[in-house]
């Protein structure tokens, strides 16, 4: 894969975790006490249905989304690698309805939206 193809699949790979995380709350399909908030096994399960990239760009992506501030990740005790939740910031959601995301955001890929 060329640099030009993984930097394309590390922007896509983001895109599609904030994509899924948004549409978890904004359908209520997290928990009422915590709406922002999808465990590890909801993610999980989108993996294991093909929706999410592989384990170790899910790392990745959740790493960088957090360092950008669209995300809160709860970490396991082991050092980044393994996660209990993720929350999604309002600053995530901004970006997620904002129609111009791609500009102000390159380091994401979303999908064109309506």
């Amino acid at each position: 894969m060329t640099n030009q193809e993984q930097q394309y699949a590390r922007r896509m790979a983001r895109g599609t975790l904030l994509t899924h995380l948004y549409i978890l709350q904004d359908k209520g399909l997290c928990d009422p006490a915590t709406p922002r908030t999808a465990n590890r096994l909801m993610i999980d399960g989108l993996g294991a249905n093909g929706l999410l990239p592989p384990d170790a760009m899910t790392i990745n992506s959740l790493q960088w989304l957090e360092g950008a501030g669209y995300i809160e990740v709860d970490w396991a005790m082991d050092d980044h690698t393994r996660f209990e939740s993720v929350t999604l910031t309002q600053k995530g959601i901004d970006l997620y309805e904002d129609k111009n995301a791609r500009k102000r955001e390159p380091g994401i890929l979303l999908q064109p939206r309506r």
